[in-house]
């Protein structure tokens, strides 16, 4: 299949994910736990945008400025219409893009770049970028599993097995540390952890993406901003119903 095509089915998961306040509760937790590969599939096609597009400074540029239109739409919504912080609209993962894809571009900058003081600027720039991430500094949606999913995609994105092997590794702590710490490990116990943190799951991204044949698919520009538009236009609709809804 090719990246259009992956697309939509993410979309479509993505609005299911999003559909979940309108769902009876016991539905919330098994489609949260599907859904876990959407948001690093995407970022799976960002880390290919990287390597194909032929302007990366364009690239990005764009990434930053849906994630503007994105922060922009947000605050609009949250202070003019809502007002109440448990209907707020927070999502944002353009940013998160934007900032692994910056990360990405300071890497292979610091790889090909000769002069020592620009390569060694350029690596201590993008640690300082991945710190600020983990350390919540930069308000970036999921990032604490995005962009290390984002660096394994690109540093093994030519040997699919290896890059297959570091995505189980990385799931491996996202596994362990919600059953820190339990005051009991009985199964309820875990089985209520690994619900509530699920982010382990991330993993079922891997047939997806060997079902992706390399190619692109239609050039046609509907299908090149369709995700961007839908993206934050299907959230601000979700976001708005569901205040409306409970209203009065």
């Amino acid at each position: 299949m090719n990246g259009n095509q992956l697309k939509l089915i993410m979309m479509g998961l993505m609005l299911l994910d999003h559909l979940v306040p309108f769902l009876p509760p016991q539905f919330g937790a098994p489609i949260h736990m599907l859904t876990r590969c959407v948001a690093v599939f995407f970022a799976f096609m960002a880390v290919e945008g990287f390597h194909y597009t032929r302007n990366r400074k364009n690239y990005l540029l764009r990434l930053y400025g849906w994630a503007t239109i994105m922060f922009i739409g947000n605050t609009v919504i949250n202070t003019l219409v809502i007002k109440e912080p448990m209907y707020f609209s927070y999502n944002n993962i353009f940013l998160t893009l934007a900032v692994g894809v910056t990360i990405l571009s300071l890497i292979d900058f610091a790889k090909n770049v000769k002069e020592p003081f620009l390569r060694i600027s350029a690596t201590i720039l993008a640690i300082l970028l991945t710190v600020a991430i983990f350390l919540g500094l930069i308000p970036a949606e999921g990032g604490f599993v995005v962009i290390p999913f984002m660096l394994l995609s690109y540093f093994f994105r030519d040997n699919a097995k290896k890059r297959d092997i570091s995505y189980l590794i990385f799931a491996i702590p996202l596994l362990i540390m919600p059953l820190l710490g339990l005051p009991d490990y009985s199964f309820e116990m875990i089985k209520v952890q690994l619900e509530g943190n699920p982010e382990f799951l991330f993993i079922t991204v891997i047939p997806f993406i060997h079902l992706y044949n390399g190619e692109k698919g239609s050039n046609n520009p509907f299908f090149k901003y369709l995700f961007y538009v839908f993206y934050p236009a299907h959230l601000w609709i979700i976001t708005l119903v569901n205040f409306y809804l409970h209203q009065g």
